[in-house]
């Protein structure tokens, strides 16, 4: 019992690792939504670098925007770094974390509990975003409790990134990370797991 609790927080361990490397693999590749045009792709392709690198750079480049919406993107700016540092630590604990249990030949038996439980947890995800607006509103007012996150229709950020954008994010991490999951229901079906031992 005690062993099957440990491998469940291992697990979780490391599935929150894999959302969170699949999210920063998306936002590090997908800037706009599927078949858009980009108005001025220049002052665009600044703002994702502001958004992205690690270090602080000048606004010189973002003028474009007022200050509502400048005091946005720090907040956003913010939170993608906390989640950056949050994904490097958490990586190397399930890297730690998969060289102890291979070594100890139960990696089979940990893939099948990540698999399950990320399809499990994708499925919940898939019908909790049934009402994709309300939760796109819930997310925003717990991660950006101040307030900054509300545009009138013709901001700028609204037309670069609006609702589809989010949508499609949101559908492109549920068909990588289940994607993933399918690929080690797979391996653990082809190649018999390991038993826990009681």
């Amino acid at each position: 019992m005690v062993k099957k609790l440990l491998y469940l927080l291992l697990t979780m361990v490391i599935l929150t690792t894999i959302y969170i490397t699949t999210f920063e693999l998306i936002l590090y590749s997908f800037h706009a939504p599927f078949f858009s045009t980009i108005k001025e792709p220049t002052i665009h392709n600044a703002t994702w670098t502001y958004l992205l690198k690690q270090q602080y750079i000048s606004f010189i480049e973002l003028d474009a925007f007022n200050i509502h919406e400048k005091r946005h993107l720090l907040d956003v700016k913010r939170v993608f770094e906390q989640t950056y540092t949050l994904w490097l630590a958490l990586s190397s604990i399930s890297l730690f974390i998969i060289f102890i249990v291979k070594v100890k030949y139960q990696f089979k038996t940990l893939l099948t509990y990540l698999s399950r439980i990320g399809l499990f947890i994708n499925i919940l995800f898939t019908i909790i975003s049934l009402n994709f607006l309300n939760r796109f509103i819930y997310f925003h007012t717990l991660f950006f409790p101040q307030g900054t996150w509300s545009f009138p229709k013709e901001s700028l950020l609204i037309k670069w990134f609006p609702l589809l954008y989010f949508q499609e994010f949101f559908i492109l991490f549920l068909i990588l990370t289940s994607s993933l999951f399918l690929c080690g229901l797979l391996f653990t079906r082809n190649n018999k797991a390991t038993p826990i031992e009681r």
